[in-house]
This record gives structure tokens, sequence and C-alpha cells, in this order.
């Protein structure tokens, strides 16, 4: 057994020293109730293309969305239903939220931060909250992490 040990501790050592990964392309969900109505869906883009959006505000990015799924009211959104090139918004760094528009809805990303971006349908408004969903790097070293816990555990109790 302590040799299964050294091996897993190796192994994790090597997954350690490994350089991050340089992402670019980040995933957001979100959910919101428009009209008593529940809305929900995802969006990526790469933010390698993040770009400056006014030399006047240098601090104010964005970047085009790569993909996006939505559902309100028992209808299903894409990119292809976009009335204008959906983008995403960063303001010094910060995620401001998304913007699109449909025949249904409009999201409209934040001034400083997601805490006031909204979307509306032309009558009404209502709050959006976004979740950054993580990537898979993350949950691999999630479950190996899992895996060292177990190999230690069970080594533990078979010592005892």
């Amino acid at each position: 057994m302590s040799k299964l040990l050294r091996i897993t501790t190796i192994v994790a050592m090597l997954f350690a020293a490994l350089p991050a990964a340089q992402a670019t392309t980040q995933s957001y969900s979100f959910l919101g109730t428009l009209n008593s109505i529940q809305f929900s869906g995802s969006f990526s883009f790469d933010d390698s293309l993040l770009a400056i959006f006014n030399a006047v505000e240098p601090l104010l990015t964005v970047a085009p969305v790569s993909s996006l799924s939505m559902t309100y009211n028992d209808v299903s959104y894409s990119l292809l239903d976009a009335w204008g090139p959906p983008d995403v918004s960063y303001y010094n760094g910060a995620f401001l939220g998304l913007s699109y528009s449909n025949d249904s809805m409009t999201f409209v990303p934040g001034l400083l931060n997601t805490s006031d971006a909204y979307v509306t349908d032309g009558l009404s408004s209502a709050d959006v909250i976004y979740a950054a969903v993580p990537e898979p790097e993350t949950y691999a070293m999630l479950l190996a992490g899992l895996g060292l816990m177990g190999v230690v555990a069970r080594r533990r109790s078979q010592a005892a």
C-alpha cells in the first residue's frame, strides 16, 4: 500500500508542477424571472478577444459572445435569434453582464458590476443573476484531490 501512496503522491506533484492552462473561453449561466415567467440559459466568450470599447474610457472593454442558449416562456433562443451581435462587458476587470436582444427581451449589463444588470421586455424589467461556470480543469483537480484523500483514508484504516 505504501508503494501506491508514493505513486499517487508523485502523480499529484507532477500535476501541481504543470503550468496553469491559459484559459481563454469563459462560460456563464444566468437566470431570473420576468413577468412571473422564469428564464435561464448560458453563454460563453473568448476573453482573449476583450478589446478597448471606447478610447475615452479605456477601462470599459467588450468581447463578442461565441455561444448562447436560453429558455423563456417555453421558447428556446440562441445566437441566431439575436437582433444584433451580442457581447459581454467588463469595467476595470469586473464582469458587468450580457448585451443581447431578441423578440422577447433585452439583457442590459450593469454599470459598475452585475448587481445593477437587468433584463427588460420594454414594459417591465427584472434582475438577472449571473454565475461563472467552472472549467473542466477545476473538476479534474477536485477529483484528483478526492482520490488522494481516499487513498490516505484507506491507508489509515488498514494501519489501525
